[in-house]
């Protein structure tokens, strides 16, 4: 039998990089909990693995129905902290974007 996870994955495919928490039947609705996997990750720009947390936030998005059923999707995202870094940004972009 295959687990929660695995479901997901083949089900929901754009959702493989995301751990999935629960799944709870709520009558007219389906709803997924999923986060972000634990574990390093890389900085985009050099490459340096961290683990350092700087926070989290949650995010909600409506999936395509299933069984004719609405399904949301509720993902809390780690947001990760490198060390120093020179960040050189564009004059035309705020900082933050």
């Amino acid at each position: 039998m295959a687990t929660a996870n695995e479901l997901v994955q083949t089900v929901f495919a754009g959702l493989s990089p995301l751990v999935v928490e629960d799944v709870t039947d709520e009558g007219e609705q389906i709803r997924v909990h999923a986060r972000t996997p634990n574990g390093y990750a890389a900085c985009p720009d050099c490459g340096t693995e961290t683990t350092r947390v700087h926070g989290y936030h949650q995010r909600t998005v409506t999936d395509v129905p299933l069984d004719a059923r609405r399904v949301l999707i509720v993902v809390r995202i780690r947001r990760l902290l490198w060390g120093v870094h020179e960040w050189s940004w564009p004059a035309d972009e705020p900082r933050g974007s």
